[in-house]
């Protein structure tokens, strides 16, 4: 593993430093934000305060949401370097890097006569479009799932890979390893996020008769054998997620039970309401997300247009290679399966990320000559203008808002004050950067590929420094956390109206539950109960008629404290 990790740095050097870059801005310049990632580094807070490692906990409840992993991650990195923030929101990221290595590994597992091969540079490519790809490279910062499931998605799907070589070789070993790398992969994915890694993983082992006999050949004992064996992987995984999910039901007793076997089932892959949208509405948003490799006119000349598909090229050609057709399913199914369903987020289909990273990488490299694209290529050297112009554009995008502020703020005064602490001005030097790459004449298609990586990633860092000082004045909690957590060592009763998601607990590293009140409708009565307490809600500006410890302005409206006689009857 140390060869390969030294071969992946060595031929990945700008994947990583643009790595390491994303995490430096996404870290520093960005806080906690509130309600998620407060919320589930509060857990791993708890987790780590109470000793209750089998059974998350939140505000002093059972916390039944998520499975244990990314708690038992921080908490694992906290027993060594101390409890700190940053340990905490560098799991998410690691993992994200580790999915980037995992992409060069799948890629030699697909086609191992290329391993190692520059004139098919697959193994560099997929990587760094993954991330760089707009939404990951954005995304694999935040403190969230997402990363742990891609992460153990891809190692699910490299074991289908390999069981599938070893079962069409008549390897049994080969065959059984790929069977236990699969178990270990949905093990992994459902301590991470639950049985939702069924819906990433399961879709190519069911699917090999369509993509196995291309890649390498048809089984010669049959397909009986092949799906028997799914039941082995699926048995592993299961008893992976329930080496946890059964001492803690017992722990956490039956309230406990029922909402980790039937709500993160049932709840979650069959009611899912919560984010209605339509099927197609991951599909409107792929032009953004994955920018700026949709605006490519190379990758589009390489997928191939309707002459290309009906004179058997480009897409259609790849489509005719196995390992093209394994990661179109790894994609196309998932895609298919969460449409279908109702309740839809971006980050959903973040773990087929690299399934396209990998089908992009490919077509590239197979229209390639050598270094180079063919010579006859209309667009020779500069076919990365247009994604580089675009991103050119969005950059400017904060500049003219911000210059608009002041005449739109005339007719209305419905703008949030965090707009105002923005600093666009950040965006220029992201906007000289793309403009000079689109002017700039590259020599293949590779160096295309860097130098479009650079300027995501030039955006994505800037945008993160333009919107740093709004961010953290709508939604940095710190110094209300640390006005809480005062309050609870001088023993004075605390109380949040509202739904409470944990957003003080971590940040001032809080001991005792608060109270959670409702509605407004029991401040009354828990204010005359309490006579010292302080009493804590989000408002808006209309509805502070009385006098406050401290405002603070938080995500449009004012995080508001009080002591309890200033407490109003009623509040709307």
């Amino acid at each position: 593993m140390s060869s390969r990790l030294s071969n992946f740095v060595f031929e990945n050097w700008l994947t990583l430093t643009l790595w390491l870059v994303l995490c430096m801005a996404g870290l520093a310049l960005r806080p906690l934000l509130p309600i998620d990632e407060t919320r589930y580094l509060t857990v791993a807070w708890e987790m780590h305060n109470s000793g209750s490692y089998l059974v998350p906990h939140l505000n002093g409840e059972l916390y039944s949401h998520k499975p244990p992993l990314l708690f038992w991650l921080m908490n694992a990195g906290w027993a060594v370097l101390g409890i700190s923030e940053t340990w905490a929101r560098m799991v998410a990221p690691l993992f994200g890097l580790a999915s980037l290595l995992m992409s060069v590994r799948i890629a030699d597992e697909l086609w191992p006569q290329n391993k190692g091969n520059p004139l098919l540079p697959i193994r560099n490519l997929a990587p760094m479009m993954l991330l760089t790809a707009g939404y990951w490279a954005v995304f694999s910062t935040m403190t969230m799932f997402d990363m742990l499931l891609t992460f153990a998605t891809m190692v699910g799907v490299l074991g289908v890979l390999k069981a599938w070589r070893g079962y069409s070789a008549g390897d049994r070993a080969a065959f059984w390893w790929g069977i236990a790398l699969t178990g270990l992969g949905l093990g992994l994915g459902g301590l991470s996020k639950g049985p939702v890694i069924l819906l990433h993983v399961l879709p190519v082992y069911l699917f090999a008769p369509w993509w196995g006999k291309r890649l390498t050949n048809a089984p010669k004992q049959g397909w009986l054998g092949w799906y028997v064996a799914v039941l082995a992987a699926f048995a592993i995984g299961l008893g992976i997620s329930l080496s946890w999910a059964i001492p803690a039901a017992i722990k956490g007793g039956p309230e406990y039970r029922d909402a980790i076997f039937v709500g993160q089932a049932a709840g979650r892959m069959v009611k899912s309401f919560a984010h209605q949208r339509p099927p197609w509405w991951f599909l409107q948003y792929f032009p953004l997300i994955l920018l700026p490799w949709f605006a490519w006119p190379r990758l589009w000349r390489a997928i191939g247009f309707v002459k290309s598909w009906r004179a058997g090229s480009g897409l259609k050609a790849a489509l005719s290679d196995g390992g093209v057709r394994f990661l179109s399913v790894w994609f196309g199914i998932t895609l298919l399966a969460f449409s279908a369903i109702s309740g839809k987020q971006l980050h959903y289909l973040l773990p087929e990320f690299p399934a396209l990273a990998l089908i992009a990488a490919f077509l590239l490299s197979k229209t390639a000559h050598g270094n180079d694209m063919a010579t006859s290529d209309p667009g020779h050297g500069r076919s990365h203008r247009i994604p580089a112009l675009i991103l050119a554009v969005l950059a400017t995008l904060p500049l003219i808002a911000w210059a608009a502020l002041p005449v739109i703020g005339g007719y209305t005064n419905q703008i949030p004050g965090w707009a105002y602490e923005a600093q666009p001005l950040w965006m220029v030097p992201a906007v000289v950067v793309a403009l000079a790459a689109a002017w700039t004449r590259m020599p293949d298609f590779a160096a295309e590929a860097r130098l479009l990586a650079i300027c995501s990633a030039t955006l994505v860092v800037f945008l993160t420094m333009a919107a740093s000082p709004a961010l953290k004045f709508a939604y940095d909690l710190s110094l209300p956390a640390q006005l809480v957590a005062s309050w609870q060592q001088q023993d004075r009763a605390i109380a949040y109206v509202g739904k409470y998601h944990g957003e003080f607990h971590f940040l001032g590293r809080l001991e005792k539950p608060i109270v959670a009140l409702d509605s407004h409708k029991q401040a009354p009565g828990w204010a005359k109960e309490h006579p010292k307490g302080i009493l804590i809600s989000t408002l808006r500006a209309n509805e502070i008629k009385f006098d406050p410890i401290a405002v603070f302005p938080y995500r449009g409206r004012f995080l508001v404290m009080w002591e309890a006689p200033q407490t109003p009857k009623r509040i709307k």
